[in-house]
């Protein structure tokens, strides 16, 4: 049957049902996300209403000393003084922000995280397999032929990865690199051989490598590292960082723009504000929220309530 234009009314019980369909579809997560948006946008509006949407607050725990006087401060915490490194033909990107992206890792604000590679994670990788042999050779070994003691092991099969997950989870802050907006200095990660150390932001250089792609063409990962121009002198060789995926340029220079206290934190980077301080964690993830940073959000709604955010 052809519905009738000229009426209308079938074509508004088309309608009808469409609307009734689609609320059918809808998903109890869509429904929980579009009204975290509406709460989300009527506190602005309650913050704006109260003026302390654009009321201004001190900045005196930021940094205001030049290069030299915070390379002369990483000197101090390092134990040492810095030499130059003996840099050839490295191709270093460019620190100039396009406004293209301004992710920046895990941030609280106060401090930006990233993690290198490879690193505990990899040991977790390495436990996991050998828990997991474990526990099936138990298992097997123990039905087939005996002693059924050996079936005691079998769980290790289920509880390694909880397990190394947890163990992960308390030792992950090992491989982050902590670059902290109210110092102007970064602090490196831990590796086996070499312990953390303070720099400047701007005696690191990003080096990106060749992109390795999937030899059926179903992925590809960057590849890249962070080089100093200089280094503590009590190191035999210069450092590099490895950085697990790699980096591409708009995150290397979202984090400078980021350690660039002469402008707010970009509101992008505000929703992992707000993560961590629902959480009440700082970005390393040792211990709580940065108490500088409490002042820019609302302690019951759980969110930032100024315009700029420094």
């Amino acid at each position: 049957m052809v519905p009738n234009l000229d009426d209308g009314e079938p074509v508004q019980k088309s309608c009808v049902g469409e609307s009734e369909k689609h609320k059918q579809t809808v998903t109890d997560d869509s429904d929980k996300y579009n009204d975290s948006l509406e709460t989300w946008g009527d506190n602005i509006t309650k913050y704006q209403t109260t003026g302390v949407y654009y009321e201004e607050l001190s900045k005196q725990y930021l940094h205001h000393q030049s290069h030299e006087e915070r390379l002369a401060k990483a000197a101090e915490l390092n134990g040492c003084d810095f030499k130059k490194s003996n840099l050839k033909n490295e191709e270093f990107v460019s620190r100039e922000h396009t406004d293209i992206d301004h992710h920046v890792g895990l941030c609280d604000g106060q401090v930006a995280a990233i993690r290198r590679a490879p690193g505990i994670w990899l040991v977790c990788i390495f436990l996991n397999v050998i828990l997991f042999a474990v526990g099936f050779g138990g298992l097997l070994i123990g039905l087939l032929s005996g002693p059924l003691w050996l079936i005691a092991f079998s769980p290790l099969m289920v509880a390694s990865p909880w397990g190394l997950y947890k163990f992960w989870e308390k030792f992950d802050w090992l491989d982050k690199l902590e670059f902290n907006r109210h110092t102007g200095l970064v602090r490196t990660s831990h590796t086996l051989l070499r312990r953390p150390f303070y720099i400047p932001i701007e005696d690191i250089e990003l080096c990106q490598g060749p992109v390795v792609k999937n030899a059926r063409g179903g992925g590809e990962m960057p590849t890249g590292s962070l080089v100093f121009t200089q280094y503590p002198s009590k190191f035999w060789w210069r450092p590099s960082i490895v950085l697990l995926g790699g980096m591409e340029k708009e995150h290397w220079t979202a984090l400078n723009k980021f350690m660039d206290i002469s402008q707010p934190i970009h509101m992008d980077v505000q929703r992992s504000i707000e993560e961590h301080f629902q959480k009440d964690k700082n970005a390393m993830g040792t211990g709580p929220f940065p108490e500088s940073m409490k002042k820019y959000l609302d302690a019951e709604d759980k969110q930032i309530n100024r315009f700029e955010v420094w």
